[in-house]
């Protein structure tokens, strides 16, 4: 039977978590991170599941790149197995002072800067094990390929919030590690200079880790590689570019949207975007004087908001964009556009038809 702590059902297997969703009325799967809110849940009848116990290494296997984890894993423990093998998630899951676990990374769907060299979250996950909303244990992917109902379940997972069910266990490609790195800041002067060469850089021969880009148009940029290769790579860069290339100071990003921890106040959003929407958008923040930082190549923008969030739905539906709030009272709202709304019920409905897990759209 599942441990119960104030108010918290802590099943030690997925059989225990299926017997629970069976018998529930509403479920709401609740991270470690107590300051951080979930879906909205309004039922009395809520059952609060913890999958902490649930936090096994299940199996690593470094020749083949794959490692297979269980929900309540923490991301950081996962990272330090890895990085004793010379490997690392190559998504970069960000918030790393939080502590996340495995589970919290894919229910927010959390990629890092340097996901733009290989890809995000959901490009290297191979499998995953979910309970539905029946209780059933649904696997796909990986070793076991059973699917449901014919979709991607490990890509339809990520950022639904435990909307759909909840993931016990993933398994994930893994890369090595490596041997140098540089990190680089190219100041231009203007917001426009630097985007220009933003999209240009997005588009050109250069390998990068990562390439964001912030509001008074400077670049941030990482380079990994073979150690004999890096001087070089840094000379033609610099001169693709026309400006050296400087160090970083500790404080060149904004506290808030460093990536390294929640905001204590506002909401951190995430905003899905592209290179050329980024000037329309940037312009309409402005006014606003909200912290914000381009990432991933351009195809992510994160903005602390202090403001009321109608604002930013706004603007961002004004724009067509969508975006999620990562942290704070009002985490896994989306804002902006909402035109995924009726695909997401119609998956909902194959997944959890009696509506236990919260609605994403609520």
């Amino acid at each position: 039977m599942a441990e119960q702590t104030q108010n918290m059902l802590k099943p030690s297997s997925i059989d225990e978590l299926q017997s629970i969703v069976r018998d529930a009325s509403k479920v709401i799967v609740q991270g470690r991170e107590e300051r951080l809110a979930s879906p909205s849940q309004k039922e009395i009848l809520l059952t609060r599941v913890s999958l902490s116990k649930l936090n096994r290494i299940l199996e690593y296997q470094p020749d083949e790149y794959t490692i297979t984890v269980e929900a309540g894993a923490k991301v950081n423990d996962v990272a330090d197995a890895l990085s004793e093998h010379g490997q690392y998630l190559p998504f970069n899951p960000p918030f790393a002072d939080e502590n996340l676990s495995i589970g919290s990374i894919i229910a927010r769907g959390l990629s890092g800067p340097a996901a733009c060299r290989y890809g995000i979250l959901r490009d290297f996950i191979l499998g995953v094990t979910l309970v539905d909303g029946l209780g059933e244990r649904i696997r796909t992917g990986g070793k076991v390929v059973k699917n449901a109902a014919g979709f991607d379940i490990p890509k339809l997972i990520c950022g639904t919030w435990g909307s759909l069910g909840t993931m016990t266990e993933a398994t994930f490609k893994v890369f090595p590690i490596a041997p140098e790195y540089r990190t680089l800041v190219f100041k231009f002067s203007t917001f426009e200079a630097g985007h220009s060469a933003y999209v240009a850089l997005g588009r050109s021969k250069f390998t990068l880790d990562v390439l964001d880009l912030n509001p008074d148009g400077h670049l941030f940029i990482k380079l990994g590689g073979q150690p004999g290769s890096m001087d070089n790579r840094v000379f033609t860069l610099e001169n693709e570019l026309g400006l050296s290339g400087e160090e970083p100071d500790e404080a060149f990003w904004d506290a808030t949207i460093a990536l390294c921890r929640f905001p204590e106040a506002g909401a951190l959003v995430k905003v899905a975007t592209s290179p050329k929407n980024i000037p329309a958008l940037d312009i309409a923040l402005r006014p606003k004087g909200q912290s914000r930082r381009y990432s991933i190549n351009g195809y992510v923008a994160w903005v602390h908001w202090h403001s009321p969030l109608d604002e930013l739905h706004n603007i961002l539906e004004n724009l067509g964009l969508t975006g999620q709030v990562v942290s704070g009272p009002e985490a896994s709202s989306i804002v902006g556009n909402q035109s995924q709304n009726a695909f997401f019920n119609k998956i909902k409905s194959a997944f959890d038809p009696e509506s236990k897990f919260p609605d994403l759209y609520s």
